[in-house]
């Protein structure tokens, strides 16, 4: 395989999101493995660590990078490693769920407020619990806080709904120093949604689906003679469950139907029989073509059987102009140098 068919598989392989996914999750284990192979005490930082369990886990850090070990600085002097790799954990572990959630829901469209707010969510989550979990007024003070604040923006699928849910779960998983827990959640979460992607889990089954789908169609059929009927049945069964892009696509479609803008008719070939001088002949059809057609070419001038000179043109008629229009004024305007016109 040549260099530039590697590139290409490994490339593809990239856009892959599967693979892109499975990647992210051994490069994350294998730096947690990392980590508890090379800062004593990291482990409370993974797993339910307490303070002073994170303190170890900081002095660790420090002595794995200077090779002393002197104690880190810890909350008490205003530098908190253990929330701050929290929060981290919280994003690196959300940021393949956005990925399956981008996948999975392609087809009927992703807002990307949501994809933003499975990263953001978390991270929030996981600062707060670190702020509360150790003073009870702080935690009466944050629900009335949150209980004030009115949270206008609804999901349009329940499916959404569940994703904030995961994105709460592995913030608080997180904020209570579980992160091993956290990365559970996120694994077995992106496994049972591909899996019930994958599969189309739910779907009704063929004979099941035929009657409502003849329903549907004769529907369809009997609203076809009353438009506003028509497209309220096309609304219903085709537009709501195509994405935005998708929907500007049609949208522009119809405004090209509209203005006239639709697919051009194909050329029709013109084949003249002529009287005299091939060139004497194209002077008096090519003036007749000028005037009565959208736009003509001329292809080639044979013989045919009888020995008669024959001239082609590909011709795209004006809506004003009909074929036997044309053809009449080939015969009168064009003679005597054109003696028969045949329009295929």
């Amino acid at each position: 395989m040549t260099s530039g068919g590697r590139n290409g598989a490994l490339m593809r392989l990239a856009d892959n999101t599967v693979v892109r996914v499975v990647a992210w999750y051994v490069l994350l284990f294998g730096a947690a493995a990392l980590l508890l192979d090379r800062v004593p005490g990291a482990w409370a930082w993974l797993d339910g660590g307490i303070p002073q369990g994170a303190a170890d886990a900081s002095a660790g850090l420090h002595g794995a990078l200077t090779g002393a070990q002197p104690p880190l600085p810890d909350r008490r002097t205003g530098l908190p490693l253990t929330e701050v790799f929290a929060m981290a954990a919280a994003f690196a572990l959300m940021l393949p769920v956005t990925w399956i959630y981008i996948m999975t829901r392609r087809r009927k469209g992703f807002r990307q407020s949501v994809v933003q707010t499975l990263l953001i969510l978390p991270m929030v989550v996981a600062g707060v619990v670190f702020l509360v979990k150790n003073s009870l007024a702080l935690a009466f003070s944050l629900g009335g806080i949150v209980a004030a604040v009115s949270f206008r923006n609804t999901l349009r699928d329940t499916k959404d709904a569940v994703y904030i849910f995961l994105a709460i779960g592995v913030g608080l998983a997180a904020g209570v120093q579980s992160v091993a827990l956290a990365a559970a959640l996120s694994v077995t979460f992106n496994v049972v949604i591909l899996l019930l992607w994958w599969t189309d889990f739910g779907r009704a089954p063929v004979h099941l689906q035929g009657p409502p789908a003849q329903r549907r169609l004769q529907r369809a059929l009997a609203a076809a003679d009353r438009p506003d009927a028509l497209v309220s049945v096309l609304d219903d069964q085709i537009l709501k469950s195509l994405t935005p892009d998708q929907l500007d696509a049609v949208a522009e479609r119809a405004r090209r139907r509209r203005a006239g803008g639709s697919k051009p008719k194909p050329a029709r070939r013109l084949e003249l029989r002529v009287a005299g001088t091939v060139e004497d002949a194209r002077r008096a059809a090519e003036a007749v073509l000028e005037a009565s057609t959208k736009r003509w070419e001329f292809v080639r001038a044979t013989r045919d059987v009888a020995g008669g000179d024959v001239l082609e043109y590909r011709v795209r008629l004006r809506k004003s102009v009909p074929a036997d229009a044309l053809i009449r004024s080939l015969r009168t305007d064009a003679a005597p140098q054109v003696t028969r016109a045949e329009l295929a």
